[in-house]
C-alpha cells in the first residue's frame, strides 16, 4: 500500500472507489486499478477537487444531473462527463458512504443490507447496502454518463 497526501489527483478514469476512513490522520482510502492510496482529505474534499479540475463543483454536477435524469436521492456524480463518475451508496452526507466509480464488479450479498463489492483486480470492499441497491446505483451511473453523452454529442 502507497501513502499519499491530498490527491484528488488519482480521482480519475482509474479509481474504483472511494471509502472515509479514520485512523490517525488519514480520512480517505483512494483504490485504484493500480494501487491503493490513503489521502489525509475528505472523500467529499476529494471529489470536490476532483470536479473543479473539470470546471465545475461536487454540488453543481450533482445538481446538473439531478436535472437531467429527474433523480431526487443517491445522485450519480459525472465527475468527468464524458469519461467517468461514481454513484454513492447511501445518501454521500453519511460517514458510511462508500463511493463506487464506473468499472465492472461483482457483488455478494452477505447480510441484510450489506454486501461485498469485488473488483476485478481482487479488491473487495464491504458496504452498507443491498445487490439490489448496487446494482441500481451502477445502472443509474452508466446511464446519466450515456444520456450525458447523448446530449453533448447532439449540441
Amino acid at each position: 500500500m502507497k501513502d499519499n497526501k491530498s490527491n484528488s489527483e488519482l480521482i480519475d478514469s482509474q479509481t474504483l472507489m472511494l471509502e472515509s476512513v479514520f485512523k490517525d490522520k488519514v480520512k480517505t482510502r483512494i483504490v485504484t486499478t493500480h494501487g491503493v492510496y490513503y489521502s489525509e482529505e475528505s472523500t467529499l474534499n476529494l471529489l470536490e477537487d476532483a470536479c473543479n479540475r473539470f470546471a465545475s463543483t461536487l454540488e453543481g454536477r450533482l445538481k446538473a444531473t439531478k436535472k437531467l435524469m429527474n433523480y431526487s436521492v443517491k445522485t450519480p456524480l459525472l465527475i468527468e462527463p464524458n469519461h467517468f463518475g461514481a454513484f454513492p451508496t447511501m445518501s454521500y452526507t453519511h460517514v458510511e458512504c462508500v463511493w463506487i466509480f464506473n468499472h465492472p464488479f461483482h457483488v455478494k450479498e452477505v447480510g441484510k443490507r450489506k454486501s461485498i463489492i469485488l473488483f476485478s483486480n481482487g479488491i473487495s470492499v464491504l458496504v452498507n447496502a443491498s445487490k439490489h441497491v448496487l446494482l441500481k446505483q451502477h445502472q443509474r451511473l452508466h446511464t446519466s454518463l450515456n444520456i450525458y453523452g447523448i446530449h453533448h454529442r447532439n449540441k
